[in-house]
This record gives C-alpha cells, structure tokens and sequence, in this order.
C-alpha cells in the first residue's frame, strides 16, 4: 500500500509539474521546488522524520530516474542493495565538492549558475529546450540507464546531498532485517545478475530485505518543437535581426528590483514556457545563467496578457500587479540609432516602429521616428517590427528598477 501511494504521488507530481510548461493550471506543483516557497522549507523541516521523500517522490528527476531504472534493470530476488551502507570516499568527495562549489557560486553573486544543477532547474531547462539543461537531463536519464539506482541524487545533486545530510537519523527511515550484519553477500549474488551495488533507499519485511517496487512515474517529454518562421506577409521567410548590444537586459513585467529578482529567480522556466508575446529566453550571461529576459527578434510583450509570467513564477521573483495594468508597468524605453535606420541608409519612408507601438510613444517627427521615453513601457513592439538589418534600428534599454504609473483614479498599496 505504501508503494502505492509512493507511486502515485509520483506520478500526480512529474504530470503536473510538466503540464504547466504547457500553459496547464498546475504551476502551484512547482512550488515545492528548493528555495522557491515556504513549501520547500517545510518539506525540508520533514525530512528528519518522513527521509529523502522529496528526492523519491517530489522531485521529478529522482521519479524520472526510478522509471528508467525500472524500465532497463531487469526484476530480481535480491534486492539492489541490502542496506544504506556508509558512503564510500569518493562519492562524498564529489558530492561534497560539488555542494561546496554550488553554494560558493551563490555566495558570489553566480547563482544563477548553481540553479542549473538543482533538479527543477534541469527539467525546466529540458522542456524549454535551453541547451544546458537539455544535455544535463540526457546525462541523468544516461547515469540512471547505465548505473543502478539514482546516481544524480546520490553523487552529484546539491540538493539530494542536502536531504541526505538531514536524513541520515530520520524516524522513518529505512532500516534493513536483525539477521543483516552488512556481510554484503547479496552483492557477491548480484554479479550474476540478481543483484546490484547502488545506493537507493530501501524497503523492508518482516521476513528480511526485499527488493523496492521501482516507481512509475509518468515522464512526459516536450517533443522538439518545429523551427518558427518569420515570415512576410506569411509567404517569404525573413531573415532575423542579430541581438542589439543592450546597456541593460529587459526583464519580464513585474520583476521590479534588478538585484531582488536575480537573489530570488531560480531559472525553472516557468515563464519562458509560458510567455504569451514568446518574448522570454534564457539567459547565457555568467552571472544570470539561465534566467529570464526578453528577447524581441520572434514576439514582444502583450500588454494584454495579464502578467502570465508572474502568475506561474514560482519564487515570488516576477510580481503580479492586480490592480496595475501592464500598460502602466515600464520595463525599460526604446533608443533609436538614426545610421542603423533604413529612413538614413536607404532613403525608405518606414513607420513601422510608430505604427506598432501600443501606447503611442513613438512619433514621426520631420520624417524620423522619436521616442518618448516617458510613455514608453519597454514591451519592445518597435524593436520587433524593425526592418533594419543586421540589427533593428530601434532597441530596448532596461531599467535597473521597473517604473510602476499609478493612475489618478487607483490608490496606492
């Protein structure tokens, strides 16, 4: 029964966590994630009594883990491990090396660089087809395919190093039969192929050790998205502009502090996935390695989409403004480069930018475009329509801290 129940937390979990990067209401499952909400603290607060239960049944690369484990390891009599016995030198070397390594990225200011080897990071990455994480889940399901048990929790994650540290006396913990002395026999039986020597949790009767029902979980894999056309007029595919140098990234609406956002985002994906201008993208810079920012060449910000990002961040990282419209939320403002402009370089009479732009900041003045920066809310509308080419003409500039235009008519918080 207990197998059971292992089994279908499982299963609810790694379906609603991947449901909701793609656009499902299930984001609040992805709150359990390490350093996102309360929820994590209070799982971790559990863990002296309840044991790893996160790595085996919340966390999806420990359920994705145990499904190829029980897919490419065949069923035995002996159980892949008799008891947790010691770890050995060199696995609390590497792990602790790494869980050393990770918290002094974040003690630096880089982490957003340690985020990528948190479990809800890789899967986010995956399923959003950053590259990194793409190569790290390939590497899980690979040390789990070739190895025993779940090698990714027990040698190199931070965080399954983390509740191992604080599992080790739990009161529920796994515990193996009286007649077991650790003499390791059924490891000598395993080379014959009815046992093994990884390192998993256990579980037992009261006739001895028995071998664990591996859990099935169900792992839904994003399918490799189709290449997007930018197209004219929806026939003749246009070449994307490069990426404009920008003094300042342009974060999603309702990322107000700069610095706040960067200690708080922990880089899952959430609101890439979920982006309805598709105008997120993860972030290649050392110091905010695989955070959000916007990118303009393939979508813009909607100024109608309600803060879809901010209602699916499961950090707190990206506010959500209920009684603040998102026009009235400035990311940042557009700078116009007169000799990048094909009005200076090919004489063309192009409006494009003024007549895209949502709020109207962009004026035509004797024949050039000019910005008003007070009105200009950064959704980055002009920087996408822009014909220039290599690079558009007219960019987004972000801000350190995001405006917020409260009208006459609301009262402020």
């Amino acid at each position: 029964m207990k197998n059971i129940l292992k089994m279908l937390v499982a299963a609810v979990t790694l379906g609603c966590v991947t449901a909701a990067f793609f656009g499902a209401p299930t984001g609040l499952a992805c709150r359990i994630q390490p350093a996102a909400t309360v929820t994590f603290l209070v799982v971790l607060l559990l863990t002296p009594i309840v044991g790893r239960l996160f790595c085996e049944c919340l966390c999806p690369l420990g359920i994705i883990q145990s499904l190829v484990n029980w897919m490419f390891h065949a069923k035995t009599k002996v159980r892949r491990v008799c008891t947790r016995l010691p770890e050995t030198k060199a696995q609390r070397a590497v792990r602790w090396t790494l869980f050393a390594f990770v918290a002094l990225l974040a003690a630096t200011g880089f982490g957003a660089v340690g985020w990528l080897a948190t479990p809800y990071s890789i899967y986010g990455k995956a399923l959003t087809l950053f590259v990194p994480g793409v190569v790290l889940l390939a590497v899980v399901v690979a040390l789990a395919a070739i190895g025993r048990g779940r090698v990714w929790c027990n040698w190199v994650c931070p965080v399954g190093t983390l509740f191992c540290l604080l599992s080790k006396k739990s009161v529920c913990r796994h515990s193996v039969g009286k007649g077991c002395g650790n003499c390791r026999a059924c490891f000598e039986a395993g080379k014959n192929g009815s046992g093994g020597n990884a390192k998993s949790d256990v579980d037992v009767t009261d006739g001895g050790v028995t071998r664990r029902d591996a859990l099935k979980g169900v792992a839904v894999f994003a399918a490799v998205k189709a290449a997007e056309k930018t197209t004219d007029g929806g026939f003749a595919d246009v070449s994307l502009p490069g990426v404009p140098k920008r003094p300042t990234p342009v974060l999603p609406p309702g990322a107000a502090d700069r610095m706040a956002f960067n200690l708080k985002c922990v880089a899952c994906g959430l609101c890439i996935a979920n982006c309805r201008g598709n105008c997120l993208k993860a972030s290649t810079s050392l110091a905010r390695f695989g955070q959000p920012e916007m990118d303009f060449r393939r979508g813009y910000c909607l100024i109608g989409c309600s803060y879809a990002c901010g209602k699916v961040c499961p950090a707190g990282a990206i506010e959500v403004i209920p009684r603040l419209e998102r026009k009235n939320v400035h990311m940042g403002h557009a700078i116009w480069k007169k000799d990048l402009c094909i009005r200076t370089s090919e004489g063309v009479s192009c409006t494009a930018c003024a007549r895209k732009c949502p709020v109207k900041a962009i004026h035509i003045v004797e024949g050039f475009p000019v910005v008003d920066k007070g009105a200009c809310i950064g959704c980055g509308a002009c920087e996408h329509v822009c014909p220039a080419r290599p690079e558009p003409a007219i960019f987004v500039k972000g801000f350190e801290r995001q405006r917020r235009v409260w009208p006459i008519s609301v009262d402020l918080p």
